[in-house]
């Protein structure tokens, strides 16, 4: 949209503002309507003069430049003062949006507001955060969809938690309404990269989001009459607010907002160098100069607020879009930004979701295709159907489990959950054809329940298709209990014979040792492995510990070869790493030899441990 506007309101505008009457508009602009943030959370944030100008000097950039076709919706952030989590979770949204993949993504307000208190351990004794802590949250842990936890618009008072009574030692979980629920513990999560703070001035600013074509979220001091917000204590004009214009505050309107100090967090979605609009002076009034003339402000930031649909309902942009002048920006908030996510999606087939985004859900997804849940009927091998133990009766309970795909089975896990107020009267079989197997006999005594993995070698080079039966019999009265739940786990020889299964070579080292910071050279560890054969496949299984799995890099190296890396800044929830990497770049060369383990942590800030690795080798 082009545009070059010149804001003289004293007349026909100052109508379309405040109605032909002259009265208020219908939008209030109380506190409680539309509220604010803390004071000072980006007082660490780095002066401008610190921090390097973005662009060429000579850099041509448009008058004015939008990125409104890559925003989310306009959201309320209601009556709670967490204007930042929706100006990242804003920033967050539109990042997914622009990379592509993800069409309309929604995540939690709710949920960053939580992360950023107690996974990251920022102002947990406020209700307000700011960008670097926002964006640390959504880089290192990410967030969930909004389904998955949604927003509360109203903050926990004394009704939610008697702690919750506003005073300055609440607690932290006062500000976040709570703990999540485990659903949204276990949600999948939604990361961005790390964030850095950017120079504030327009011309770097503009530079930024021209040559990356990403928003920045600003925040800073909040100027009430600038504003035109109802906790002015000076008289404020109301002409703007339908448009979202917010101007260069003038001194009277520092002086007095500095006296009841407080914070405003946005996001900044494009420009126009040619907007001009009227400056206010101390009175309230349209200000002028010694000759009368009106006292103009060129230059304005479009911007994303998260007070709603309900203000900036004229502007051209959308209700909830506003303008501020490039010179409030520079003088009093500070710039912080992202980048474009890597998105790498992948079905999980069996767990009600669409994960990948394609409207195709578990098996109905091709990439389920070869999955063992999508191949067989029985759906993962598990019975679910709950079934009444007979008291002191030796028939007992029989369900079973119908297994339509053959192979020769190598290993079998039995999975069972059973409620029982006397486990100690339970015997329980599984049993297939003319093979029959007792898994647990009366054990446990008076102990409640049995819930547990049974590991079964007994049908080891049978063929897995046909039926299964599991039977609990309970051979004692006075108690009783029900089969929840069982479920099958069955390994298949390679190629169906498992005469052919290769030797399998194993080595380990426990020892544990500290991952240096910042250092690219990092720590080394070794396995030396004995034994015949070349690699068919090698298998290495990493147990790390580490704030921020994102700093790692790790490499493996075999008799002083070159090194294969198997993983580089990734982004993996929690501060553990336990997992098993198939590596293939050796495959055909001698098993035996000395096996090199590198982690190194190429950022600074955080320190972790290896606390053990294992190899494993098949051979051929």
């Amino acid at each position: 949209m082009t545009r070059k506007l010149k804001v003289l309101f004293p007349a026909l505008l100052l109508a379309i503002a405040c109605g032909d009457d002259g009265g208020d508009p219908p939008v209030s602009m109380d506190d409680d309507m539309f509220p604010i943030e803390a004071p000072g959370l980006y007082d660490d944030a780095p002066d401008n003069s610190e921090l390097p100008v973005e662009g060429k000097a000579d850099e041509v950039l448009p008058a004015q430049f939008d990125l409104v076709d890559t925003q989310s919706p306009i959201r309320s952030q209601g009556s709670r003062g967490v204007c930042s989590i929706f100006a990242s979770t804003a920033l967050a949204e539109h990042l997914y949006i622009a990379e592509g993949t993800i069409a309309e993504p929604d995540f939690s307000e709710q949920f960053l507001q939580w992360s950023a208190k107690f996974e990251v351990g920022s102002f947990p004794n406020s209700g307000g955060s700011n960008a670097r802590s926002n964006i640390q949250a959504l880089s290192r842990y990410g967030t969930i969809v909004e389904a998955e936890w949604p927003y509360e618009s109203s903050g926990w008072d004394t009704g939610d938690d008697e702690r919750c009574d506003g005073s300055d030692d609440q607690p932290t979980l006062c500000y976040t309404n709570g703990e999540p629920p485990m659903a949204a513990l276990m949600a999948q999560r939604w990361r961005i990269p790390r964030g850095r703070w950017i120079n504030s001035s327009a011309r770097s600013l503009k530079s930024h989001m021209f040559n990356t074509n990403t928003a920045v979220q600003v925040g800073g001091d909040f100027y009430y009459q600038a504003w035109g917000h109802g906790g002015s204590r000076i008289p404020r004009y109301s002409g703007y607010r339908q448009f979202g214009y917010v101007v260069t505050p003038n001194q009277a309107d520092i002086d007095s907002s500095l006296e009841h100090r407080a914070g405003h967090s946005i996001l900044l979605v494009g420009w126009d160098d040619d907007l001009e609009v009227q400056a206010i002076d101390e009175n309230g009034e349209l200000a002028v100069d010694e000759s009368g003339e009106p006292v103009m402000q060129q230059g304005f930031f479009l911007f994303k607020n998260s007070w709603g649909d309900g203000w900036a309902t004229s502007n051209p942009f959308g209700a909830g879009y506003g303008w501020i002048s490039y010179e409030y920006v520079d003088r009093f908030m500070s710039a912080y930004g992202s980048g474009l996510p890597e998105v790498m999606l992948a079905e999980a087939c069996g767990d009600g979701r669409d994960n990948d985004f394609n409207d195709l859900t578990d098996c109905a997804d091709p990439a389920c295709a070869s999955d063992r849940a999508c191949i067989d009927p029985a759906g993962s091998y598990e019975n679910t159907t709950a079934t009444p133990i007979p008291d002191n009766d030796e028939t007992g309970a029989s369900t079973t489990i119908e297994v339509a795909e053959g192979g020769t089975i190598s290993g079998l896990s039995v999975d069972v959950d059973i409620t029982h107020t006397y486990r100690g009267d339970l015997t329980v079989t599984l049993s297939k054809g003319d093979t029959s197997v007792t898994l647990f006999e009366r054990e446990g005594a008076g102990a409640d329940d049995l819930v547990e993995t049974f590991d079964v070698s007994a049908f080891d080079g049978e063929d897995a298709a046909g039926t299964w039966t599991l039977t609990v019999v309970d051979s004692a009265g006075a108690d009783t209990g029900t089969l929840n739940r069982w479920a099958l786990d069955i390994t298949r020889c390679a190629g169906g014979d498992c005469d052919s299964m290769p030797e399998t070579l194993e080595g380990s080292n426990e020892t544990l040792q500290v991952i240096p910071d910042e250092d690219a050279t990092g720590v080394t560890s070794d396995i030396t492995i004995d034994g015949a054969g070349t690699i068919a496949t090698l298998r290495v299984t990493v147990n790390i510990t580490h704030p921020f799995i994102a700093d790692l890099v790790i490499g493996l190296a075999k008799d002083g070869g070159d090194e294969l890396e198997l993983l580089r800044e990734e982004y993996v929830d929690g501060t553990m790493l336990v997992r098993t990497f198939t590596v293939d770049g050796l495959n055909g060369e001698a098993a035996a030899g000395t096996y090199t383990l590198r982690v190194a942590d190429i950022a600074g800030g955080d320190e972790g441990t290896v606390n053990s690795w294992s190899v494993e080798i098949l051979t051929e």
